[in-house]
């Protein structure tokens, strides 16, 4: 039965009113959508429409987090990669720098952007990376620790709790995350910023 997106839906509140109406687990459409190589990631749009019944433009228009990326990237959107010899890079760089070639030439010869040839020129060594000052104060795991504490002392597995918060509770919860939070619980670790409970 097809189920029109509202505007401004997120993807997971679609696919859960797309199960309900056609009588499935939201869990098991959710991971439909997905596709095999990573069942419980973010829902692809193209398997999605084909599942509802709608033109990817349509969902593409409507649900909010559809034009979202499926992966982390950084700031600038890529990840800028560096030889592991930092210390040989860095000492190289020098030294064609010694010999008169330019900032923009060395950064050709070496493969790195002119931003790392500047650091090669005024540090021995790559600076220590700059750690965000506010963290997070309350972990999105905070909001469902009452509902998943019970399931790990029935022993289920991060699967099926994962399931279970889709599917009887309408929780939408990163796989990663909880399966983190179910294994740091059953081996005892606390990290310093997680209350007691």
């Amino acid at each position: 039965m097809p189920v029109r997106p509202h505007l401004g839906e997120s993807t997971e509140n679609y696919i859960r009113r797309l199960a309900r109406a056609n009588h499935l687990k939201p869990s098991v459409l959710h991971s439909v959508a997905c596709g095999p190589s990573n069942w419980t990631g973010k829902p692809r749009l193209d398997r999605l429409a084909v599942l509802a019944g709608r033109s990817s433009d349509h969902l593409q228009q409507a649900l909010t987090d559809s034009s979202t990326p499926r992966r982390r990237t950084t700031v600038t959107g890529r990840y800028e990669t560096l030889p592991k010899g930092i210390y040989l890079l860095y000492r190289a760089i020098r030294q064609d720098a010694e010999n008169g070639m330019s900032p923009r030439r060395l950064a050709e010869r070496h493969g790195v952007s002119r931003r790392v040839v500047r650091q090669a020129l005024t540090a021995s060594l790559p600076p220590a990376r700059q750690r965000p000052n506010r963290y997070r104060k309350t972990p999105v795991i905070a909001s469902v620790r009452h509902l998943v504490n019970p399931m790990i002392s029935t022993d289920m597995s991060a699967k099926d709790i994962w399931t279970a918060l889709m599917d009887d509770h309408g929780v939408s919860i990163s796989f990663s995350t909880l399966n983190a939070y179910v294994r740091n619980q059953r081996t005892g670790y606390r990290s310093p910023t997680q209350p007691i409970c």
